[in-house]
């Protein structure tokens, strides 16, 4: 009997059933459609999927033949169980993975000898250079950490590693998108297409080394990675003359995992920086297998220095025919605090001081400061000669909400303004309307009071009514320009807070110095408009919380990078540094087209978007401009 074939969706991974009207298939779970031959050949591409394979034959190593082993010697520390091979000349010494003192135990004995060896290029006095400049630098290290008195061991040693080589075969299917974005009037759409993408292939590796000691920290060894293998000869014992040789206590098989991680870490990379053209790439399904897999024995030169510190032993490595450092260094807690308490409120100040710069570097906004400072001096000035105390025709409190010396400090601000501008600068308060709108009402008492200066008769009347709580804004002749329906908006969203507290002479003063800095702006640029509407009045508390997020920021940025330069001893992942030269080959190149989402957003309405100011007829016959609201 034939098998019945069944499709998983790609996007659910619900069942898929053949949908008749649309000649389709259809998920009944996520509704989306896909093409019957391109969801065959994606299914059929799964279903050739292979399981993994990761396996190793072990040879390495060899037997010693008689005589070869008969002038080495084991030495066992009691403290850490590390075992080393020396010479039979090697005197009484220390462990160097511990420090402690070691007990000769006889000869060598029921290990395998290793295939190669790479022998030692640098020497110990190499080696303690490389530490001193390891040392430098490091301004969060213990000053006492960096004295030579330190050190208490300088060893060399020959590490043994296990190598494997293989060669990796590797089937890999990603889903990946493609986005693509446009907009109409109302809307911003984004399309994202969805793609099943296969590669396979093969990628050879040569000698990826994997430490075959216990007593030695795997991290600390794959840090002061690679070894060139160029250079390693066979075993001979001659080699290890002057030098101890880590006995092995790990076996090939138990590395085995250790470098299967970087292999298939390597070999995922390779074969994803062939999947190019996305927005974005993620593997669903990885099956690797090796082939022609080899492990061999050797042994590979690392100079061992150990430094005492409060009781604590610290261990460093040198390769020892590349010359590459490592250790982790301890943190001097008091530089550490000085370095992130210091950095912070360095940058937090600096940090403050650009937003403010950045605040009052709008154009005009000096312009207004200086504008202040003078209105300031003349205020003063009118408090010693009074030249413009009795006049109040700018200012008309027919609602009585200020008091007298308010009032003269209005009006002395707004006959400074409009005297200085040339555009007349009018408040008025009212407690009835008479019957008009607010809009009419300040469009007539504008004229009807001679307001505006020049032939066009330039002004702007600001205009509060108690008794039902109304405002109105009306502009004439050259002010209709400069104060635009976005530049009123704003000039309200800076004042109805104060009168809505009842604080009318701050309103008041709020909209003065408003009318000054939108004038001056037109004048010298472009009026305040849409898209160019000055920035909020600069305030401190919250700026001082931003530059203090960024200095803290900062200061964990900073000292981390110098904490970070203390720990050199890092995992290493990858094995890219013995992929064979010119061995990756993909044999499979497939990109499937699977179906698409499309999600559209509304745009912001704005009914001011052209900006501009919008105008009006009086009763007078008089054109302007002009806004009206509550409050």
């Amino acid at each position: 009997m034939a098998k019945m074939q069944e499709f998983k969706c790609p996007c659910c991974g619900g069942s898929i059933e053949f949908d008749s009207s649309a000649q389709k298939m259809k998920c009944p779970f996520c509704d989306t459609e896909f093409d019957v031959k391109t969801l065959s050949e994606h299914a059929k591409a799964v279903e050739e999927e292979q399981p993994e394979d990761m396996n190793w034959s072990d040879e390495a190593g060899s037997e010693w033949q008689d005589g070869e082993s008969e002038g080495l010697r084991t030495y066992t520390c009691k403290s850490c169980g590390g075992e080393i091979v020396g010479d039979a000349n090697t005197a009484a010494t220390a462990c160097p993975f511990c420090g402690s003192p070691v007990v000769m135990t006889g000869q060598l004995s029921g290990a395998l000898k290793p295939d190669y060896v790479i022998p030692f290029k640098l020497d110990k006095k190499a080696a303690k250079e490389k530490l001193k400049k390891h040392l430098s630098g490091k301004r969060l290290l213990p000053k006492a950490f960096k004295s030579e008195n330190h050190i208490s061991e300088v060893k060399g040693i020959y590490v043994p590693f296990w190598l494997y080589d293989t060669d990796a075969s590797a089937d890999i299917r990603y889903k990946a998108t493609k986005t693509r974005f446009w907009s109409d009037n109302d809307y911003d759409y984004t399309e994202t297409s969805y793609y099943a993408v296969h590669r396979s292939g093969s990628l050879g590796f040569d000698h990826v080394p994997v430490d075959g000691s216990a007593s030695m920290e795997n991290d600390l060894m794959e840090s002061i990675e690679p070894f060139d293998f160029k250079e390693a000869v066979d075993f001979q014992t001659a080699y290890l003359a002057g030098y101890f040789a880590d006995k092995y206590d790990v076996t090939a098989e138990e590395c085995e995992g250790r470098a299967n991680e970087r292999i298939r870490h390597s070999t995922e990379d390779a074969f994803r920086d062939t999947v190019r053209g996305y927005s974005s790439v993620v593997p669903e399904n990885t099956s690797i297998r090796l082939h022609n897999g080899t492990t061999k024995y050797a042994l590979y030169p690392v100079w061992i220095l150990q430094t005492k510190w409060k009781g604590d032993n610290y261990i460093f490595a040198m390769n020892g025919q590349t010359g590459k450092f490592v250790g982790n260094l301890p943190t001097d807690k008091s530089a550490f605090a000085r370095w992130f308490l210091g950095t912070t409120g360095i940058v937090g100040v600096i940090a403050y001081i650009i937003l403010y710069l950045g605040f009052v570097g709008e154009v005009n906004a000096m312009k207004k400061r200086i504008s202040v400072f003078l209105t300031v001096i003349l205020l003063c000035l009118a408090c010693a000669f009074p030249v413009w105390a009795e006049t109040e025709s700018r200012l008309a409190d027919q609602a009585g909400l200020l008091d007298t010396d308010q009032k003269e400090s209005l009006c002395n601000t707004l006959d400074e303004i409009s005297e200085r501008e040339q555009v007349d600068v009018i408040i008025v308060t009212t407690n009835s309307l008479e019957g008009k709108t607010a809009q009419a009402y300040a469009d007539d008492y504008f004229i009807d009071h001679g307001y505006g200066q020049g032939e066009d008769g330039d002004g702007i009347l600001f205009l509060v009514d108690m008794g039902d709580r109304n405002w109105a804004i009306a502009t004439h002749g050259y002010a209709i320009e400069a104060f635009t329906d976005a530049g009123q908006e704003y000039i309200m969203e800076q004042v109805k807070p104060y009168l809505s507290d009842g604080d009318y002479n701050e309103a008041f003063q709020m909209f003065a110095m408003e009318c000054d800095d939108f004038i001056m702006q037109a004048d010298e640029a472009e009026p305040y408009d849409v898209g160019n509407l000055p920035k909020e009045p600069f305030d401190v508390g919250a700026n001082l919380l931003i530059a203090l997020a960024v200095g803290l920021v900062a200061g964990v940025l900073i000292t981390g990078n110098m904490r970070r330069k203390l720990k050199t001893v890092r995992k290493q992942d990858q094995a890219a540094s013995y992929v064979r030269q010119g061995s990756m080959k993909v044999t499979r190149s497939n990109e499937y087209y699977l179906y698409s989402t499309v999600s559209k957003s509304a745009k912001p309405k704005n009914e001011d978007n052209n900006g501009g100011s919008s105008t009006h007829t009086s009763s007078s016959g008089d054109t302007f401009g002009g806004s009206s609201g509550k409050f």
